[in-house]
């Protein structure tokens, strides 16, 4: 049955917990009410889908926090919309770690933005998620479309935030970058090792002022215009 133009949903159904269908998010829009059975690697085969709705589910922070890292490097568009019912409030620092994060409070209470991997040719190339009626909701957007939640427009894009957020990975990788020649340079004092980690270190030094003119702050494991 599964269709990329088709919409499934079973509500009030349970199923069995060692359930699993390769098909099963091969649909336009899936929802599940009994989702249990869902594995964090269900999600990773998400491939052009429109919304997927998970409401008794066993999935953990730590799960989605790889699914936004898969999300990052992922070749193809994943999902619009993403929704899973949790009483937990959000917890940045388990949902974000290891990945470079821009909150902004003024739309929908917070909502923190995630870019995709510059190198992917990708039609969604941020993520917002948000935390509200007891959903945990993932949203892709294109960063130069309108910022849209459900039916409600609220801002003209995500434009500025993508900038930043751009800054903000590439000093993480030049920070990697330079902590890898500094650990080379230990055992061999190559020239052109040190030549590398000058430039590199310029590069940072650039960079890391362009993020300071932001005036961010850096709370709960994620950057914030606060």
């Amino acid at each position: 049955m599964a269709n990329s133009n088709r919409h499934l949903r079973i509500d009030n159904t349970k199923v069995p917990e060692n359930y699993s269908h390769k098909n099963a998010f091969k649909f336009y829009v899936c929802s599940y009410w009994d989702a249990r059975w869902v594995r964090i690697q269900d999600l990773f085969t998400l491939k052009n889908n429109d919304t997927v709705h998970l409401s008794w589910h066993e999935l953990t922070y730590s799960d989605m926090n790889s699914y936004i890292k898969y999300w990052i490097d992922s070749d193809h568009d994943m999902v619009r919309i993403m929704k899973l019912y949790t009483e937990e409030r959000i917890q940045p620092e388990s949902l974000f770690d290891g990945i470079v994060v821009l909150k902004n409070p003024g739309i929908r209470g917070a909502t923190y933005l995630v870019a995709a991997n510059r190198t992917k040719q990708r039609k969604h190339q941020i993520m917002g998620v948000v935390w509200d009626d007891n959903r945990l909701r993932l949203y892709s957007w294109n960063k130069n479309e309108p910022i849209r939640f459900e039916e409600n427009v609220y801002a003209e894009s995500w434009a500025p935030e993508y900038e930043v957020l751009m800054v903000m990975n590439k000093k993480k990788e030049l920070e990697g970058d330079l902590e890898r020649i500094q650990n080379s340079l230990e055992t061999n004092q190559d020239q052109n090792l040190v030549e590398k980690k000058n430039e590199i270190s310029r590069e940072l030094q650039n960079v890391s002022q362009k993020v300071a003119g932001y005036n961010l702050v850096f709370r709960d494991g994620v950057f914030s215009y606060e």
